[in-house]
C-alpha cells in the first residue's frame, strides 16, 4: 500500500477528498490529515508518507514551505499541489521546486485524482526497483547498512543490535570529522549536481582506501561525515586527517574539516557531529580549507542596545520610502555579522528575516524561492553581505523596472536555450553560451537559475542524457559512440553520469529498452 497524507486548512475539502475516493481499492492508505504544513511534518518526520497531497494557501506553514521541508526530509516523496485558478504562479514555483503534479480544486474530479495517483504509484514502484538494483549491484551491502545506521543514529534512532559488535569502537573513544565541500555552489553551477554526487562517491571511497578505519557517510549534498576511532594522540589524529585532505587536494577537491572533541558511546554521536559541523562552519568567517578541532562553544558578546531597535526602525523607514536612512540601518545590522556576535547559523537566519522584511515592507509579498535558496548556499559572510545589499537595492525598483528586467531575462534565457538545443552535442561551456547572449558568465548563471529553476550545467546534461537514451534504444552504436554523439567527450564520465542518474549502466539500459527510465521531460518540446 502506498501511504498518502492529506493537508488542507478547509475541513470540508479534506472530508471531500477522504470520502469521495476509494483509497484502499486503489492500493493507497490514508495515514492522516492535517490543517497546515507544521502539523503535516509530524507524519513526514516519521517517514510515514509516500504521496503528499497539499493545498498551497494555508496558515502557519503553506504548501510550498511544506513541500520544501518534506523533500529535504525525504527527496523521493511525491507531492501533488491543490490550487485555485489564481494560484498559478505558486503552482509554477511548486513545479520548479519538485512537485509531481497539481490539481485544480474548483474542478477536481475523481477521475483526475485517480489518474494522477496511478502515475505516481508507477513512478514510486520504478524508483524502488531502481534503488534496489543499484544497491545490489554497486554497493557493499554491509558497509551501506552501517552508513545508514549511523545516519539514523544521528536522527535519534538506536543502533541495530547486529551492528553493535562491528562498531564496538564507538563504545570506546572516537571523533567525528565533518568535511564540507568548498565552493559547492560554484561547482554545482559550473559542473552540475550529478558531478558533485560522483565526486563525493569518489571521496568516500578514497577515505576507506586512505584510512581503513571508521565509517564515512553522507548526510547532505555537499557534506561527508567521518566517524573515526581515536587512539588518544591528538596530534597524530590531526596529521592523519590532514593527510587525507592532501590526498583530496591532489585529486582537485577542496574541503574544510571540523573535528569534534573525543566522544565515547553511541549516544554521543549526535553531539560529536554537531561539534564537528560547528567547527567546519566557521569557514563562514575565516575562509575555506582548514582542519580544526572543536574548542568549545565560544562566548558571544551581547548585542549593543542600539542594535536591538534597528529592525523595527528599518521596517518603518522602508515603509515610509526613506531609502538612504534605511540603508544606514541595514549597514548597522550587518556590522554585527561577526564571529564575536553571531554564529553562522544566526547570520543565515537573520539574512532570511531581512529578505522577508525587505519584500513585505515594500508590499512585494513572499521572498522569491531562488533568493531563499541562494542564502542557504552562501559559504562566507562577505558573500552574504553582498547578496543582502543587492536584494536591498532590488526592492526599491519600480514595478515597471522589475517587469522590464524579468522580461529581459526571459528573452535572454530563451535565446540561450535555443542555442543549447542546437549545439549541446558540441563542447559548449557556460562561458560559450554567456558569450552568445552577450552577458557575463556569473550574471548569466544566476539569471539561468532564476528563470528555469535549474543550473545551466544540469540542464545541459539533461539534454545530453535525453539524446543518449534515445540513441541507446534506437541504434546499435557502441557506448563510446553514443557518448560522443550526445556531447560527452569522455566515455568514462558519460558512463558515471548515466549510471548515477539512471541507476543503471548504459549497457543495462540498452538491454531493457523500456522507455525513459527517469529522464526528466520538463523541457521537452
Amino acid at each position: 500500500m502506498f501511504r498518502v497524507l492529506l493537508v488542507d486548512d478547509e475541513p470540508i475539502a479534506r472530508i471531500g477528498l477522504r470520502t469521495t475516493f476509494d483509497w484502499e481499492s486503489n492500493g493507497l492508505r490514508l495515514v492522516g490529515e492535517a490543517s497546515n504544513g507544521k502539523r503535516a511534518m509530524l507524519w513526514i518526520e516519521r517517514n510515514e508518507v509516500d504521496i503528499l497531497i497539499t493545498d498551497i494557501a494555508m496558515p502557519v506553514m503553506d504548501g510550498l514551505e511544506l513541500m520544501r521541508a518534506a523533500r529535504e526530509k525525504n527527496p523521493l516523496i511525491k507531492v501533488v499541489l491543490l490550487s485555485c485558478h489564481n494560484d498559478f504562479e505558486y503552482v509554477r514555483q511548486g513545479i520548479r521546486l519538485g512537485a509531481s503534479d497539481y490539481l485544480l480544486k474548483p474542478t477536481l474530479e475523481t477521475a483526475d485524482l485517480k489518474s494522477v495517483l496511478d502515475k505516481l504509484k508507477e513512478q514510486i514502484s520504478l524508483e524502488r526497483k531502481k534503488e534496489e538494483l543499484y544497491l545490489r549491484q554497486e554497493l557493499s551491502g554491509k558497509r551501506i547498512e552501517t552508513e545508514k545506521a549511523l545516519v539514523k543514529l544521528l536522527g535519534g534512532e538506536e543502533l541495530p543490535s547486529d551492528l553493535r559488535t562491528e562498531l564496538g569502537w564507538l563504545e570506546e573513544r572516537y571523533r567525528v570529522v565533518v568535511c564540507l565541500l568548498d565552493g559547492a555552489a560554484k561547482l554545482r553551477a559550473e559542473e552540475g549536481g550529478v558531478f558533485i554526487e560522483i565526486m563525493l562517491d569518489e571521496v568516500q571511497a578514497s577515505y576507506y582506501e586512505h584510512r581503513g578505519q571508521g565509517v564515512a557517510f553522507r548526510v547532505c549534498a555537499d557534506k561527508l561525515v567521518l566517524a573515526v576511532p581515536d587512539q588518544g594522540d591528538q596530534e597524530a589524529f590531526r596529521q592523519s586527517i590532514e593527510s587525507f585532505q592532501t590526498v583530496l587536494k591532489q585529486k582537485g577537491y577542496g574541503f574544510t574539516m571540523g573535528i569534534s572533541s573525543r566522544a565515547q558511546g553511541c549516544g554521543l554521536l549526535k553531539r560529536a557531529y554537531r561539534e564537528g559541523e560547528e567547527t567546519a562552519r566557521l569557514r563562514f568567517y575565516f575562509g575555506p580549507g582548514s582542519v580544526s578541532f572543536y574548542s568549545g562553544a565560544p562566548l558571544r558578546k551581547p548585542l549593543p542596545e542600539d542594535a536591538e531597535g534597528c529592525r523595527n526602525a528599518l521596517k518603518e523607514t522602508m515603509r515610509e520610502g526613506f531609502r538612504d536612512k534605511a540603508a544606514l540601518y541595514v549597514e548597522r545590522i550587518l556590522r554585527y555579522w561577526t564571529c564575536e556576535y553571531r554564529t553562522p547559523a544566526e547570520v543565515m537566519r537573520e539574512a532570511q528575516e531581512l529578505l522577508s522584511l525587505f519584500h513585505l515592507s515594500k508590499g512585494y509579498g513572499l521572498v522569491p524561492i531562488e533568493q531563499t535558496e541562494a542564502v542557504r548556499m552562501m559559504e562566507s559572510v562577505e558573500e552574504m553581505r553582498a547578496f543582502l545589499w543587492s536584494a536591498f537595492e532590488t526592492v526599491w525598483m519600480s514595478e515597471d523596472e522589475m517587469e522590464e528586467e524579468y522580461g529581459f531575462h526571459r528573452r535572454i534565457i530563451e535565446k540561450a536555450i535555443d542555442y543549447m538545443k542546437s549545439n549541446f552535442t558540441k563542447a559548449i561551456s557556460l562561458q560559450d553560451v554567456a558569450d552568445h547572449v552577450a552577458v557575463s558568465k556569473n550574471y548569466f548563471s544566476e539569471m539561468f537559475k532564476r528563470v528555469t529553476g535549474q543550473n545551466f550545467i544540469d540542464y545541459l546534461i539533461h539534454l545530453r542524457l535525453k539524446r543518449s537514451s534515445v540513441l541507446l534504444q534506437t541504434t546499435a552504436l557502441k557506448v563510446y559512440e553514443v557518448a560522443e554523439m550526445s556531447g560527452f567527450n569522455d566515455v568514462k564520465y558519460f558512463s558515471k553520469v548515466f549510471k548515477k542518474t539512471m541507476k543503471m549502466s548504459p549497457a543495462e539500459f540498452r538491454e531493457r529498452r523500456g522507455g525513459n527510465f527517469g529522464i526528466d521531460n520538463t523541457f521537452s518540446e
